[in-house]
């Protein structure tokens, strides 16, 4: 014969919740980490995708690469949180 509880456990209510809660904010940072790797990678690509004769017209070093891909990616999520 199945039990039946006539009342509510607020404690497991509660738990639940703050069980959702934690999991909403773990993947809400895992896609922001997710989006600013992505916006560094395809930055990081299309520097390194250059020629030589390109990075030195524009001023750049290819030991500069990552840096400047970098600054750009933040300037990207800035922008678009605004």
């Amino acid at each position: 014969m199945p039990m039946v509880v006539s009342h509510t456990n607020s404690w497991l209510t509660s738990g639940l919740t703050e069980l959702h809660t934690r999991y909403t904010r773990r993947r809400n940072a895992a896609a922001e980490v997710k989006n600013k790797a992505a916006k560094y990678l395809r930055s990081l690509t299309q520097l390194n995708a250059l020629s030589n004769r390109d990075l030195l017209d524009i001023g750049i070093s290819r030991a500069d690469i990552p840096q400047i891909a970098f600054e750009q990616s933040q300037k990207e999520l800035t922008n678009e949180n605004v």
